[in-house]
């Protein structure tokens, strides 16, 4: 059975009622915990009424018909997909829908969760959140809502709760939403937004700026850009990044970097780049990857020696960001081991801030690097605030027992899947031109390297990484200790994220099992569904980035 009921005015949400007689609703979290009262959860149905499962369709039935942790042995809930939240007066309202997922700026997002958002800003009665497909290919999202509240204040305050790529492009204030004859909201009656959004058009003041400004225009399909424009915010993605660099560059004959609009993505800010002629293509020992107050993240290099991927986190970091890559520092011997490594980090770290605290990141290799500096830096008497590793365990035996030239083929797999391009399992030859070709065609936008350049430093990096921490046993760190570990051991690329199953607990158990004898301290260990190569993506931070906005408080001193 399903309940139906039209949009109310003066009422955000649809109200779906309570529990029949011989059911039981639970709203519930990713991990199938009860979300409070006015919280977003998923709705899951358990009772008499629910059924086996659905007939001769055993894959759907295991999605959809899982285990009840609140009931009787063998008992089990259905999983509706519906978005819902409990209200004061115990009765569920419906927000929409969990697996509505539209692809913005190259991540999936649930219309559903904005919406919900959305709902939620004080002093929005209705709300409405859809995804329309620009000229240019591009889809933005636009919010439409009811109630006395400016379009801008309302994005400013998604802002401080949402990811950038979720917060719509623009909000459209109305008197009331359209609806069909049965009551529900018809998308092709709402009006066409207005992407200025309130804001100031500045014109082009240079020749650079009204270049840069048409061939913005030219890709998003926009008639006018105005140089205090976000090119994101207009509704560019990564892949039409690509487009802009490369005609960018050909047009003003620069050798911008596609990353550079990343780090300025508005016509002035880019038209600077232009002026100091582009990004250099060189990998730095330290660089800032988010600018701002507090005690900086210190993220390390995964085995790939870069440590660009860690931009994704800017979004859920209040404080500061910097990355150690994998080159050596102004009069640094080149490290033998692991141990020697978190010494020269530790070097570097203590000559930036002298004081500390510290606050140390490591994804897989870099995990393992992580945890040596924390020791190092203990050892030293410093103190170390936080040490987290993302799925820090990489087992180095089996690369090393390869032939050369198999050895070669893994690496360059490891080099495309990081760069999430899939590769599939019956290859069994990869050239290091066809590994660069791949990465042409791609056109790498986490990379500022040159594809040649790129897999030339990533295969030696992970090469003799591979090589120390074979050789590396781990010193036992007095403190605290957060590990983020992927569920999914699949080397996949793509991102299909899912709860945590009997294989995510697993792989926690066994993360947990290989740190414990070099932890003195807590070891907390949380599931994410994801592999190995999604752990830094935007979609599996969705799931446990909220832990460093939580952590980036800290005001002491800053960075920009």
């Amino acid at each position: 059975t399903s309940f139906s009921a039209p949009l109310v005015a003066g009422s955000s949400v649809v109200p779906i009622g309570r529990p029949v007689p011989g059911a039981a609703f639970f709203v519930l979290d990713a991990w199938l915990r009860p979300v409070p009262a006015g919280v977003v959860g998923e709705l899951y149905v358990a009772g008499r009424g629910v059924a086996s499962g659905y007939l001769r369709r055993g894959g759907l039935t295991a999605s959809r018909f899982v285990a009840c942790p609140f009931g009787g042995l063998g008992s089990r809930m259905y999983r509706t997909g519906d978005l819902v939240s409990w209200a004061a007066d115990g009765q569920l309202h419906y927000l929409g829908r969990a697996d509505e997922q539209v692809k913005i700026r190259g991540y999936r997002v649930e219309l559903g969760e904005i919406q919900a958002a959305l709902a939620d800003v004080e002093g929005v009665d209705q709300a409405a959140v859809v995804a329309l497909e620009e000229r240019s290919g591009c889809k933005r999202l636009v919010g439409y809502v009811t109630g006395g509240v400016e379009p801008t204040q309302i994005r400013s305050r998604l802002a401080a709760r949402l990811p950038s790529y979720m917060v719509p492009a623009a909000v459209v204030v109305l008197d009331s939403l359209p609806l069909t004859v049965n009551g529900k909201l018809d998308r092709r009656a709402l009006p066409a937004p207005d992407y200025s959004d309130g804001q100031e058009y500045r014109p082009p003041t240079t020749l650079t700026e009204e270049i840069l400004a048409g061939i913005y225009g030219d890709v998003l399909g926009l008639e006018r850009v105005g140089i205090n424009d976000s090119f994101f915010d207009l509704g560019g993605d990564s892949l039409s990044a690509m487009r802009l660099i490369a005609a960018v560059n050909a047009s003003l004959d620069t050798g911008l970097a596609v990353r550079t609009v990343f780090d300025a993505p508005t016509v002035r800010a880019l038209a600077q780049q232009v002026g100091r002629g582009g990004n250099t293509e060189e990998v730095i020992p330290v660089e800032t990857l988010k600018a701002g107050r507090g005690i900086p993240w210190c993220c390390i290099h995964d085995g790939f020696g870069l440590s660009w991927a860690y931009r994704t986190l800017a979004d859920y970091s209040e404080g500061p960001i910097i990355g150690f890559n994998q080159v050596p520092h102004a009069g640094e011997p080149e490290a033998a081991s692991v141990r020697e490594m978190a010494a020269n980090y530790a070097d570097r770290l203590q000559s930036l801030y002298p004081e500390g605290p510290y606050k140390l990141l490591g994804w897989s290799f870099g995990g393992v690097v992580a945890h040596a500096m924390a020791v190092e830096l203990r050892r030293r008497g410093c103190e170390v605030e936080q040490l987290v590793l993302l799925d820090p365990t990489v087992n180095a035996n089996r690369l090393i027992a390869m032939n050369p030239s198999w050895r070669q083929i893994h690496v360059l797999k490891h080099i495309l899947r990081v760069n999430h391009i899939d590769v599939p399992r019956k290859w069994g030859s990869l050239t290091y031109q066809e590994a660069e070709e791949l990465l042409r065609r791609r056109g790498s936008v986490e990379f500022a390297l040159p594809p040649k350049q790129l897999v030339d430093f990533m295969a030696q990096s992970l090469t003799t990484n591979w090589l120390r921490l074979l050789e590396h046993k781990p010193d036992v760190f007095d403190g605290d200790v957060v590990i983020f570990s992927a569920g999914r051991r699949r080397n996949i690329p793509t991102l299909r994220l899912r709860r945590p199953g009997p294989l995510t607990r697993l792989a926690f158990r066994y993360q947990q099992r290989s740190w414990r004898p070099y932890v003195s301290g807590n070891l907390a260990e949380h599931p994410v569904g994801c592999s190995h190569y999604e752990m830094l993506a935007t979609a599996s931070l969705g799931q446990y980035g909220h832990y460093f906005k939580a952590t980036s408080q800290d005001q002491r001193f800053g960075l920009g």
